[in-house]
C-alpha cells in the first residue's frame, strides 16, 4: 500500500506576488511525497507545524487496537517570522524576530502504525480482515513579540490523519488514506495578519490491490484526490483540485525483496483562474510519471529503493510556456551498522505543477541519521540540498500579475532570464528526545531552512506607494524545548 502514498504530489503552500509573491519556500519540497503525520526518522516532515513526541506504550482497546493521547508546550524563537531577505526594505526596513509558544495536542487510535505516512499492514495475509490508524494533532503558535502586527499572525494549525486497508494482505485488498491540514503561515514579506498564507489541503487515495498466485505478482490501482484551498480572497488563483489515477505491478523475487513499475496521473484544475490562454501561469494541466526498479534488502544492514523513469507535462492552455520532460529519480537508501542506529540517504530528481509560473524541478535531497541511546534518548540529524528550476514564470504586462484597483503587480524580474528562476534550497534539522519515565518527555528541536537565490521581484502601481523589490533568498532559524505527556 505504501506506493500509493507515495505517489502522491505534495500539493503546495503558496507563493505570489505583493499578493500573489513567488517565494520558493511556498512550494513544498516534491522529493517528499508523502503526506501525513510523521513520526520516527522522518519526524523532521512534519505537516501543520504540529511538533509532537514518539508515542508510548499506549492503552489497550479491544483485542487488537491501542490510544496513545498526547500533548506538549513547546517555547521556543523563530529568527524570521516573514521568511524576508536583507536585502528586502520592508515595512519597517528589518527582519522580525520573535518568541513562539507552541501547546499542541494529539491522539491516534490503531491497530497498525504508521511510519513515513504508510500503515504498516502484512504484505502477507493476515488473521485481522481490517487494518487502520486514525490520527489528529491539535496545535496553535502564538508569536511573542513587542510587534503588535508580529503577535496578530498567531494562528491554529489542525492534521487529521485516517489510513485504513480491508482484507490486508489477502487475494483482493482495499485500501483508503486521507489527509487533512489546516495551515496557517504567515506571508513571505511583512504584511498584516489579514494577509496571510492560511490555506486548506486534503489528500485522498482509493486502492485496490491484486495478488494472485500466493502473493509474488502484486497489482495495484488507485484514484487520486488532492485539494487546495486558501482562505484569503487574494489567493483564489491559487486554488486548485487535482484529480488523478495510479498504477503499480511488484514482483517479488525475494522473500523482502521486488521489482516494482509504476505510473501516476495527474489532472490540475484551477477553479478560479485563467479560463483563457496567455492571462496567466496557474493553467490547467496534464502531468505523467513513469517509474521502474526495484524496492527490499540488500545483505543484513542495507534497504534499497531506486526507481528511475521519465515525466512529461502538458500545459493545454498556454499554448506559449514551456513543459517539463524529465528524467526521474527516486532513491532511498537505509544503512544499519548497529540496532539502534540507521544512516539514510534520500533523494532524486522530480518535477511539480508550480503556484508561480509552469513547473518546477528538484534535484538534490537529504542525508540523515538516527540513533536510540541505552539511556532511550532519541535523536534525529539531517541535513539537505535541493537545486529548484522554475520555468514559465508570469510574463509582466501579459499574464495576469497582480490584483487589480490599484493594487501592486509584477512590473519586472531580477535574475530570470527568459522567465526561467533557479534557486538553491538548502535545511539541517535536528530532533532530541529523552523520555522520563513512561509518560514525561522532553525534547529539543532545531530547523535552519534558506533559499540561496539572486531571483527579485519590482513591482508597479499600488496603493498608497509602489513597495519595494522582493527578494526571495531567506534564511531562517527555529529553536524550540519541548515538554511532553505522552501515552
Amino acid at each position: 500500500m505504501g506506493w500509493v502514498v507515495a505517489s502522491w504530489i505534495f500539493v503546495l503552500a503558496a507563493g505570489g506576488v505583493f499578493f500573489a509573491s513567488g517565494d520558493a519556500r511556498a512550494e513544498a519540497p516534491s522529493l517528499d511525497q508523502r503526506p501525513g503525520v510523521k513520526v520516527g526518522r522522518k519526524a523532521v516532515r512534519e505537516r501543520g507545524d504540529i511538533p509532537r513526541v514518539e508515542d508510548g506504550a499506549g492503552i489497550t482497546v479491544g483485542k487488537r487496537s491501542t490510544f496513545h493521547p498526547g500533548a506538549a508546550l513547546a517555547l521556543g524563537f523563530d529568527s524570521n517570522v516573514f521568511y524576508n531577505s536583507p536585502k528586502d526594505g520592508g515595512v519597517n526596513g528589518k527582519i522580525h524576530r520573535a518568541g513562539v509558544l507552541l501547546p499542541t495536542a494529539w491522539l491516534s487510535l490503531g491497530n497498525r502504525e504508521v511510519r513515513d505516512g504508510v500503515l504498516q499492514s502484512s504484505a502477507a495475509k493476515d488473521p485481522s480482515k481490517f487494518d487502520y490508524n486514525l490520527r489528529a494533532a491539535f496545535g496553535f503558535r502564538q508569536y511573542l513579540s513587542g510587534v503588535e502586527n508580529v503577535r496578530k499572525q498567531s494562528r491554529p494549525q489542525v492534521l487529521v490523519d485516517a489510513h485504513v486497508e480491508a482484507l490486508p494482505g489477502r487475494r483482493v485488498s482495499v485500501a483508503l488514506d486521507n489527509t487533512f491540514l489546516y495551515i496557517s503561515e504567515p506571508r513571505n514579506y511583512e504584511a498584516g495578519p489579514a494577509f496571510n498564507f492560511n490555506r486548506l489541503e486534503d489528500y485522498m487515495a482509493l486502492s485496490f490491490i491484486l495478488r494472485p498466485g500466493g502473493g509474488r505478482l502484486s497489482i495495484s490501482a488507485s484514484y487520486l484526490l488532492e485539494v487546495l484551498r486558501y482562505t484569503n480572497f487574494d489567493l483564489v488563483t491559487f486554488d486548485r483540485v487535482v484529480n488523478g489515477a495510479a498504477a503499480e505491478v511488484k514482483y517479488r523475487v525475494a522473500p523482502k525483496s521486488a521489482l516494482v513499475a509504476n505510473y501516476t496521473f495527474h489532472y490540475s484544475y484551477y477553479t478560479n483562474c485563467c479560463a483563457d490562454p496567455g492571462t496567466g501561469r496557474n493553467e490547467d494541466n496534464f502531468a505523467h510519471r513513469a517509474k521502474f526498479g526495484y524496492r527490499g534488502i540488500l545483505g543484513q544492514r542495507w534497504v534499497l529503493q531506486a526507481l528511475a523513469g521519465y515525466g512529461k507535462g502538458i500545459y493545454h492552455l498556454d499554448n506559449n510556456g514551456p513543459e517539463p520532460s524529465v528524467f526521474l529519480l527516486d532513491l532511498n537508501l537505509s544503512f544499519y551498522p548497529t540496532p539502534r542506529t540507521e544512516v539514510y540517504l534520500e533523494g532524486g530528481r522530480s518535477f511539480q505543477d508550480s503556484l508561480f509560473g509552469n513547473y518546477f524541478k528538484d534535484l538534490g535531497g537529504w542525508l540523515g541519521a538516527v540513533h536510540t541511546f541505552r539511556w532511550r534518548m532519541f535523536m534525529d540529524l539531517s541535513a539537505g540540498v535541493i537545486s529548484r528550476r522554475y520555468a514559465g514564470l508570469p510574463i509582466p504586462g501579459v499574464d495576469l500579475s497582480g490584483p487589480s484597483g490599484g493594487q501592486a503587480a509584477i512590473g519586472s524580474y531580477q535574475a530570470a532570464p527568459g522567465f526561467v528562476r533557479e534557486d538553491l534550497l538548502y535545511g539541517v534539522r535536528f530532533r532530541l528526545e529523552q523520555p522520563f519515565g513512561r509518560y514525561y518527555v522532553l525534547g529539543l528541536r532545531y530547523d535552519l531552512l534558506g533559499d540561496v537565490t539572486d531571483f527579485a521581484i519590482n513591482y508597479v502601481g499600488g496603493d498608497p506607494m509602489t513597495p519595494p523589490p522582493d527578494f526571495s533568498e531567506y534564511a531562517k532559524h527555529i529553536v524550540m524545548i519541548m515538554n511532553a505527556v505522552r501515552f
